[in-house]
């Protein structure tokens, strides 16, 4: 079982190395079998359809390539240490670096740790924001 605090530090690590841009650094604090997904609608897949494995590694290549994180603050962390789960709640500004279009958002992500490491990460986020911003849909 891993420490709360542990847990807490880790999460922190994660997003200081990912608001750098450093995809090679995020990759390594995650569990050989880390799957990520957003909830949403099944129209925004691949975001919201659970990615593991090549897809996992090449989902958060993408998300970290195309989202600059670098304003977004961590506003609490949350740990579960009997459910060996943490809740990191987030907001700030981000940029979708292909487009340069900025808004502020927040978001919350749930993060499952096994062995020390996260294993499973859903986020819940302003799909119709993300899916808007990175013209993945339009709303006329």
């Amino acid at each position: 079982m891993t420490a709360k605090n542990d847990m807490k530090t880790l999460v922190q690590e994660i997003y200081s190395v990912r608001d750098r841009g450093d995809i090679e650094g995020t990759l390594a604090l995650f569990g050989e079998d880390c799957t990520f997904r957003m909830v949403g609608n099944a129209r925004l897949a691949p975001l919201t359809t659970e990615s593991s494995g090549h897809d996992f590694r090449q989902t958060i290549t993408q998300l970290i390539a195309a989202w600059d994180l670098s304003k977004v603050r961590t506003t609490g962390i949350y740990v579960d240490e009997d459910e060996q789960m943490v809740f990191a709640h987030r907001e700030g500004e981000v940029r979708h670096i292909p487009s340069g279009v900025t808004f502020s958002t927040e978001f919350v992500d749930k993060i499952h740790f096994h062995d020390g490491k996260p294993v499973k990460i859903v986020e819940f986020v302003d799909t119709l924001q993300v899916a808007e911003t990175s013209r993945m849909i339009q709303i006329a």
